[in-house]
């Protein structure tokens, strides 16, 4: 039962079907679009004849292109995935970065947003905001079901220590754990913790379990209604979905954070951070604070149009600000 919170991580949204419909879609429009090219050109020529095969075969060409692009982007062959998604990263944090700036919403209504429960028959415990990897996603109180895993991110707390999970954890002390789909598209959940999308490597080498440090030194940052925790990333582990022994409790004041690794869902990547600092929301670096401006800042819980995850930042309802 205690190896619950890192099985259910390992949940992701069947796309095949949906693939299917789009691939469908995209055969349909072609084969509309080249059949009223051709009408509308046989008209102008006066001609009468209607090559229906050329439709067909246009619609197949463009089709069977879709579906190879998308093949090769979602297995990241030749790197494509991750470079287009580090390109967008940085172009998102720009723009966001700016608008920030111009924008002059109140700590006050910032840390009342941080806390607005938008998921019903949850308890939210803040937000976390992971700047780099333009993660932002709400702290809900269930790790261990779909509903609170598809509302953002959750506190993990199932441990060999406390296999049932009794006691609720705090941000700021012993060892606070959080959990999150990666639903291997580098966005959305804690996908972007994973250094390669769609590829083990170098989180299992050669069958052997390794880690990595790309993140080292990155800033993660945990909001509720006290004020922010400033977390320090120091490295990366792989677990085997059974192992719970990670969320045990810590002298030490620590972050685990448990996504999947894709293509071997069986197994968990560990990002591990320690606490470097805690402020008040009114102590807090400016810098710090507009990272849960949810007036401008963009969730990132929701994978697609089929996925039930709510969005509260300025993509979705503001924090259920006007």
């Amino acid at each position: 039962m205690i190896s619950i919170v890192l099985l259910k991580t390992s949940i992701l949204p069947s796309q095949n079907e949906h693939q299917i419909i789009l691939f469908g879609l995209v055969f349909f429009a072609t084969f509309v679009i080249f059949s009223l090219g051709q009408l509308i050109m046989n008209y102008r020529r006066k001609r009468h004849n209607f090559a229906f095969y050329n439709s067909i075969i246009a619609a197949c060409v463009v089709t069977v292109m879709a579906i190879s692009g998308l093949y090769v982007y979602q297995n990241n062959i030749f790197g494509i995935n991750d470079i287009t998604r580090k390109y967008f990263q940085k172009r998102e944090r720009t723009i966001l970065n700016k608008k920030s700036t111009n924008d002059h919403t109140k700590r006050s209504v910032i840390s009342q947003m941080v806390m607005r429960n938008a998921a019903k028959g949850l308890e939210k415990q803040g937000f976390v905001s992971i700047p780099s990897q333009n993660i932002l996603l709400p702290i809900y109180n269930d790790a261990y079901s779909d509903k609170g895993l598809n509302a953002g991110a959750d506190y993990a707390n199932r441990s060999e220590v406390d296999p049932t999970g009794q006691e609720k954890p705090s941000m700021g002390h012993s060892n606070y754990g959080l959990a999150a789909h990666n639903f291997n598209d580098g966005h959305t959940g804690f996908s972007a913790l994973q250094e390669s999308t769609n590829r083990n490597e170098p989180y299992i080498v050669n069958g052997q379990l390794k880690g990595s440090s790309w993140l080292n030194g990155q800033d993660v940052l945990l909001a509720n209604q006290k004020g922010i925790y400033r977390y320090i990333i120091y490295g990366q582990t792989t677990v085997s979905a059974t192992e719970v022994s990670i969320l045990n409790p810590t002298k030490n004041v620590e972050l685990t954070i448990i996504s999947c690794l894709f293509p071997s869902t069986q197994y968990r990547i560990i990002t591990h951070a320690k606490l470097q600092k805690t402020y008040t929301w009114a102590q807090a670096p400016a810098k710090y604070v507009s990272e849960f401006n949810l007036n401008v800042r963009h969730t990132n819980a929701r994978a697609n149009w089929w996925n039930p995850g709510i969005e509260e930042g300025a993509n979705g309802n503001k924090g259920g600000q006007n």
